[in-house]
């Protein structure tokens, strides 16, 4: 039988429902485009939400929280015999290693690979890009700036050279490796995959799609000494130095929260605990002294704070809770309420007005241009009530992208030469996406558009109407893709 955790109210394990919903409210406040919250305690599930479109079967791209499963992969090796955290990163690719290799990488080992110290300053546009056809080999070509084990400079080459170390020693991919090993003993989804890298890898660094279930069960062996229902999985003295602090990460952190140091391709945090993260608030947070996990899912790139104000709304609304092992009177009515917040609602959607002395005007009317910075030719919204449609043309052709207004609509983002399941290889189809506009002025209509497929990734636009003019301004916040629609246009009807 598929291992699960028992579930339970959090007044079951001393966290008031009342708590879990001021979270949530924080989240909101902010206006995050969360897609999942669990919460773990004692080993049992005391909350667990979604938003619309996003459930408890749906895979969600992890982001940089893969590498901590990379980690494991390299962890179950050395408890193996495989190799050792002293080995040289060289060992592994004597047909890719230049005879004229400088001394600062051929000293690299598989410690400095793990606690992100390599010999290169961080600058993938270096190392990897998705036009090099073999990122391993770009590693070894690449000159390195500095001794390796020094100096904390995050690098997502890093991962993906121990993933592909993997593949070297056992001849799988790693998710292939820790299926057996990991996945299906833990009662993780056994079809959890990798996007791949250019060469054929699977991108250890940033690729692994798996259901926050998975996540949480991945956490809870983890913190859990490598055990979980009964079993050593992951070698005990390997996950306790991995999520342990190996190197200082202050000189580089970007915000309070990441300055706790780093272990092996995981965060530690404030209150001795540790963290996966990926970009996006991809995140488990484990707090072992307090047997509590949080595991969140979302697209907050276009938020800088977003993983900053996750962190805050748990040291105060819930940490406060976790200091004492008790439990508290049931409230299923504080319950339901804090489940009802979320569950069952859609992505965030734009703040506004519904509607604008503007709309009639401009609903159904072409704009033209000749030239400008986002190579648009003609745009046209068309509204209709609380739906419409941006259309638009540009150097890929005509396209159309449905709406909501104080709602999502759902769709396919109107490009079909993005990424599929290979870096630099074009998907063919478009992504999946939720959309919705409002307007914040008269004049200006603003659209968010979420790509919620195996990339996830946000693009806004803001539309001034003005006079027989139309002025956009669009931002994406993606990796590798909605890269056209970065940059400023005005057309004229």
């Amino acid at each position: 039988m598929k291992f699960e955790f028992p579930m339970t109210t959090p007044e079951a394990v001393g966290i008031p429902s009342a708590a879990v919903e001021r979270f949530l409210m924080r989240l909101e406040n902010k206006r995050l485009p969360m897609h999942s919250i669990l919460m773990l305690r004692r080993g049992k599930l005391v909350f667990e939400t979604y938003r619309k479109p996003f459930d408890v079967n749906r895979k969600h791209r992890l982001y940089s929280t893969s590498k901590s499963f990379v980690s494991v992969a390299i962890g179950i090796l050395i408890g193996d015999g495989k190799l050792a955290l002293d080995d040289l990163v060289t060992k592994f690719f004597p047909d890719l290693v230049p005879e004229d290799l400088h001394p600062y990488t051929a000293a690299a080992t598989i410690r400095d690979l793990l606690m992100m110290a390599t010999p290169h300053l961080r600058n993938d546009s270096c190392t990897y890009t998705p036009q090099k056809p073999d990122w391993a080999a770009s590693y070894f070509q690449t000159l390195p700036t500095h001794l390796p084990g020094k100096i904390f400079s995050y690098d997502t080459t890093a991962t993906m050279m121990l993933s592909i170390i993997v593949k070297r020693i056992t001849g799988v991919e790693f998710t292939e490796f820790l299926r057996d090993r990991l996945f299906i003993p833990a009662g993780m989804s056994e079809d959890i995959r990798c996007i791949e890298t250019p060469c054929g890898h699977e991108w250890g660094g940033s690729g692994v799609l798996a259901t926050p279930r998975d996540l949480m069960k991945f956490a809870y062996t983890c913190m859990n000494g490598g055990v979980i229902n009964g079993q050593q999985l992951i070698p005990a003295d390997y996950i306790k130095a991995a999520t342990s602090k190996q190197i200082d990460n202050t000189f580089t952190a970007g915000d309070y929260e990441h300055t706790f140091g780093y272990g092996y391709q995981f965060w530690r945090t404030r209150h001795n605990g540790f963290a996966c993260r990926g970009m996006g608030a991809q995140l488990a947070i484990c707090l072992p002294d307090q047997d509590f996990i949080l595991v969140t899912t979302g697209d907050t790139q276009a938020i800088p704070s977003a993983t900053c104000v996750i962190y805050e709304a748990l040291w105060t609304e819930i940490y406060p809770y976790l200091e004492k092992y008790v439990s508290l009177p049931e409230n299923p009515d504080a319950y339901e309420k804090a489940r009802a917040r979320w569950d069952g609602q859609e992505i965030i959607h734009v703040e506004g007005a519904a509607t604008s002395p503007m709309a009639e005007r401009i609903s159904g009317v072409t704009y033209r241009s000749s030239g400008n910075e986002l190579n648009f030719t003609s745009l046209c919204v068309t509204l209709n009530g609380d739906t419409g449609t941006l259309a638009w043309t540009n150097a890929t052709g005509a396209h159309t992208l449905p709406f909501g207004i104080g709602k999502q609509a759902g769709s396919r983002f109107p490009e079909t030469h993005y990424y599929g399941s290979r870096i630099g290889t074009p998907a063919g189809y478009g992504y999946d996406c939720v959309t919705s506009a409002a307007w914040v002025t008269d004049s200006t209509l603003h659209l968010v558009c979420y790509a919620i497929d195996d990339y996830i990734g946000t693009l806004r636009m803001e539309i001034n109407f003005e006079d027989n003019t139309a002025t956009v301004q669009s931002i994406k916040f993606a990796e590798w893709f909605f890269d056209e629609y970065y940059g400023l246009a005005t057309l004229e009807a």
